[in-house]
């Protein structure tokens, strides 16, 4: 296994969001063991279970790999999860204004954070727009918004543009 080095601030966002439920810790635990089906993610923890392995593969903390169709469900491939990392070697110098705000968006309620994700979403449109212009618009510093788009599933940053994911 590998050594996930973070040394990043906004690195961080994530990290601290991989494991914040027993969810996540289990399914973790499972594809640090082995290669695990996302039929078998799912069927064992639900929805929650396979939106875990979405959260890992977005943040790279996992490989993946497609069945043979023989293999799979009704003939058909399906995804294979792993963890590719077993360790983390966390090395970051930041300021504490920019830390703060990290925490701060780290530590939103679910509820909350679904609330700001979908202002977001629907200012933004399908078109997309630029991240000062998000953060501008929603008082963001711009560590903020990176630490909103890192944490969310919903958005991704292509250039300076934020779009929905796709």
């Amino acid at each position: 296994m590998r050594t996930k080095v973070i040394n990043s601030s906004i690195d961080m966002v994530p990290v601290l969001r991989a494991f914040d439920s027993e969810v996540k810790k289990n399914v973790f635990d499972e594809i640090s063991e082995d290669w695990r089906l996302v039929s078998e993610i799912t069927d064992k923890y639900g929805e929650e279970g396979r939106e875990a392995l979405e959260f890992f593969e977005k943040i790279n903390l996992v490989e993946t790999k497609w069945t043979t169709p023989e293999q799979g469900i009704d003939g058909r491939p399906q995804k294979m999860y792993r963890a590719y990392y077993s360790t983390f070697n966390i090395n970051i110098s930041c300021p504490i204004t920019e830390m703060s705000e990290i925490f701060r968006i780290v530590s939103l309620d679910d509820k909350e954070f679904k609330k700001l994700e979908g202002e977001i979403e629907k200012f933004i449109g399908d078109e997309g727009k630029s991240g000062s212009t998000v953060a501008e618009h929603f008082k963001l510093s711009l560590p903020a918004l990176k630490s909103i788009m890192r944490r969310s599933n919903k958005f991704v940053y292509r250039g300076m543009k934020i779009e929905k994911r796709k």
